[in-house]
Formats: structure tokens, C-alpha cells, sequence
């Protein structure tokens, strides 16, 4: 860690101060990537603003250009629909030399680098919401004229909420489906497992309780085992047993291959809105 400080003494600015931002800046802070005197934060919402600075001792503006003026590395974590006038904003204002990490949806490093108008070297991650509890995934990617160490900062940074995979571009909007609007993809199940609690006489409270248990319980087994999905299941499901009527319902609304076409969907979305 101290040699990546030694490498990186500029300041760290993110633009905007959302949720992911907080996460990401959480991170930072916890494993000593950079000092809270290192980072500062733009946004429009002054409350965010005064939330950083007394939350986390971030040091918070308004002004876009103004705060990348003094940027070294900075990262783009606003929304999709308003990345176009920022990144118009910032054009002609960022320093020499400068680093872009971009986690916004659907813009990908050959886009921003057009709306900026210039070379810029640029990563695009796309993060998920898990990063907000330290149990993040991520992909990136790195645009033209990064370096190792630029691709070693961003994955150090990522590697603080969660997991981080360095991929070629073309699979972004593969991980946006997947990983990306994954966790959406289980609290739909644990909505779904909730309701079927309470139809079945349970209180909410404890069907709450038995859900979320049983799924984070399972995601433990996966990841201390190292055991396939498809055999875990078979290992539970016993012949002639409550767990193979439950399959056989899903099997039969051809449930997999539902949750796939999702996915597929998702994926579809993706690609359009990166075009």
C-alpha cells in the first residue's frame, strides 16, 4: 500500500457522491490506498456533501472543473443520463497526465474519450451493488495508453469492496447482465421466497430470518466448498422428497430458462445502451 501512495501522491476526486461512491471511498479509506485529505468529492446535492465531510472527513464541492483542476485520478460515478453534460463539462479542464475511472452504465472508454474530445486514459468498471457491505464484483477494462500501474490502482481500489477481474471490453456488457443487475436477479428470489413464507402460515419475521439465512448460508457453501452448483443440488434434493416436488414445479415452468432469458435481455439492454 505504501508504495501505491508513493505512486499516486496526486489528489483522488470523485465526481459525484452517490452510493457506489461512498462504497468505493469506504474502501479506500479502510485499507489506506489514500488519506481522506487525499480524496475529494463533487455533487449537485449539498446534503451528500455535508454527509462525506462529516461522515468520513471528505472534503466536498460543487464545481466540476474546479475540483478536477487539482485531480490526478479521477472517477466518473454519476448517472447515465447526466455523464454526457459532465463529461462536456470537464472538456478542456482536466489536467495533463490524468487517470479516468469510469463506473457509468453504458458509456464505454471509446465513448468518453470522443465526448471529452481528447486522450484521455481511461478504465471502465462496472461494479455492483454488494460493494456498498465490502462484497462487491467487479469487472474493468482499460482503455488506450493505460499502463500497469493505472490498471494496479484501479484493481486496488476495487479489490477494497469486493472482488475485482480485469476482462477485454467486448465482455462489459456480458458482466453489466450478469453481475451487474445480478443482485436484483436474488432479492426477486428472496421476494419471491418471502411471500411463499408467510402463504404457508410463517410470520413475516420468520420467514425474514429463514430466507435470509438459508440464501447467505448457501452462497458460504459455494464459496468454502468449491462444490458445483448442479451437484449441490442434486445432494439435497432426496427421491421422492419435498425438495424434488419444489424442483419438479420449477422445472416444469422451465424456470432456468427464464432466469437465462433474462440475462439475455439484460445483455441485449446493455449493448444498446452502450452504442
Amino acid at each position: 500500500m505504501n508504495e501505491m501512495k508513493e505512486k499516486n501522491p496526486g489528489k483522488l476526486v470523485f465526481i459525484g457522491a452517490g452510493n457506489m461512491a461512498e462504497a468505493m471511498i469506504r474502501g479506500i479509506l479502510k485499507t489506506g490506498i489514500y488519506r481522506n485529505d487525499e480524496i475529494a468529492v463533487t455533487d449537485i446535492d449539498s446534503g451528500r456533501l455535508e454527509y462525506f465531510q462529516r461522515e468520513l472527513g471528505i472534503t466536498g464541492s460543487g464545481n466540476n472543473k474546479q475540483a478536477a483542476s487539482s485531480a490526478k485520478v479521477i472517477v466518473l460515478a454519476v448517472k447515465p443520463q447526466i455523464a454526457a453534460a459532465v463529461l462536456n463539462e470537464l472538456t478542456g479542464n482536466l489536467p495533463d497526465n490524468i487517470l479516468l475511472i469510469s463506473i457509468v452504465t453504458g458509456f464505454t472508454t471509446e465513448k468518453i474519450s470522443a465526448a471529452l474530445g481528447e486522450a484521455v486514459r481511461i478504465i471502465r468498471v462496472v461494479p455492483n451493488t454488494p460493494a456498498l457491505v465490502g462484497s462487491g464484483a467487479s469487472a474493468y477494462c482499460c482503455g488506450k495508453g493505460t499502463t500497469d500501474e493505472d490498471a494496479h490502482l484501479a484493481e486496488s481500489i476495487l479489490k477494497s469492496i469486493g472482488i475485482a477481474i480485469q476482462l477485454e471490453e467486448p465482455l462489459m456488457n456480458a458482466v453489466t447482465a450478469l453481475s451487474g443487475s445480478g443482485p436484483a436477479y436474488v432479492f426477486y428470489l428472496v421476494e419471491a421466497l418471502l411471500k411463499a413464507g408467510r402463504e404457508i402460515g410463517l410470520t413475516e419475521e420468520v420467514a425474514h430470518k429463514l430466507v435470509i439465512a438459508t440464501v447467505t448460508g448457501s452462497a458460504h457453501i459455494l464459496l468454502e466448498t468449491g462444490i458445483e452448483p448442479d451437484e449441490l443440488r442434486r445432494r439435497v434434493t432426496s427421491r421422492g422428497g419435498t425438495t424434488e416436488a419444489a424442483m419438479e414445479i420449477l422445472n416444469k415452468k422451465r424456470t432456468q430458462q427464464t432466469i437465462i432469458a433474462a440475462v439475455k435481455a439484460a445483455h441485449k439492454r446493455a449493448k444498446e445502451l452502450s452504442a
